[in-house]
């Protein structure tokens, strides 16, 4: 039993290998499907959750940082939550950005491989040529900007992967073939260790996005049941800040003690 997390520069071949991957393994599959049910429940735009996904807060032009950094929590923590299921393929949720930590987790990257940039570049152009490498580029540019943005990760640090493929060498096929042997290795397999890191770490994501629904500046940790809130504010705020803080920590399911450490925000 495991969790595979696939991500590919060019999201076309991402989908797919998910896919086969999943059919393969006989595993259900995790992805933006997912997003119209939390959506719902949030009473969020499902369209905003996408463009969470795919745009920096820069390029988010008409909604607040705040709400940007809202969206991608409520996944976040959605997805955390499913994986402790199990026996699963994840894909398109930025997952091999904050599934961090856990043994059982593999993350696999896929670099398409130049004839399939080429192709994905002309379709992005309406059929006309371009230099590849250079849209390449482009796309890499976009992707590192917004993951460290995002999740202060680069992923395309191709370091932070367990696997990674290049389908310049390899066909689809033996890709799929590749993911599934690994996923058998004895160190992706669920231990009683990793499937508690992953509670404690979807614990921090419930947490997280429910203080951003009205605050900014909050980083939560957790650890069996026990919450660390890291924030910043005025002298002034301080007692006010905590006190909402703990309140609303302590109305997340499964939150058991709430602490909260301020620092002082210099700028008022």
């Amino acid at each position: 039993m495991s969790i595979i997390i696939i991500s590919s520069d060019v999201r076309e071949i991402e989908e797919m290998i998910a896919e086969k991957v999943a059919e393969e393994k006989e595993y259900d599959l995790l992805d933006r499907s997912i997003l119209h049910d939390l959506a719902t429940r949030e009473k969020i735009d499902p369209s905003r959750l996408i463009k969470a996904l795919e745009n920096t807060s820069s390029l988010f032009k008409k909604f607040l940082s705040r709400q940007w950094r809202y969206y991608l929590a409520c996944m976040e923590a959605e997805v955390l939550e499913l994986m402790l299921a199990d026996n699963l393929v994840c894909w398109g949720l930025a997952a091999h950005l904050y599934v961090i930590g856990i043994s059982h987790a593999m993350k696999v990257h896929i670099l398409s491989g130049k004839s399939n940039r080429n192709t994905k570049a002309t379709e992005q152009m309406g059929g006309s040529f371009i230099d590849s490498e250079k849209y390449r580029t482009d796309e890499l540019a976009k992707r590192k900007k917004w993951s460290q943005e995002a999740f202060a990760q680069d992923e395309t640090d191709l370091s932070r992967y367990d696997l990674v493929i290049s389908l310049d060498q390899i066909d689809i096929v033996e890709a799929v073939r590749t993911i599934t042997g690994a996923s058998e290795y004895r160190k992706f397999q669920v231990m009683t260790y990793s499937m508690k890191c992953l509670t404690d770490l979807g614990l921090a994501a419930k947490v997280n996005a429910t203080l951003l629904k009205s605050m900014t500046d909050v980083k939560v940790q957790a650890r069996d049941g026990s919450v660390v809130v890291n924030t910043r504010a005025s002298n002034r705020q301080k007692r006010k800040k905590i006190e909402t803080i703990k309140e609303l920590a302590g109305r997340v399911d499964e939150v058991d003690y709430v602490e909260v450490h301020v620092k002082k925000n210099l700028l008022k």
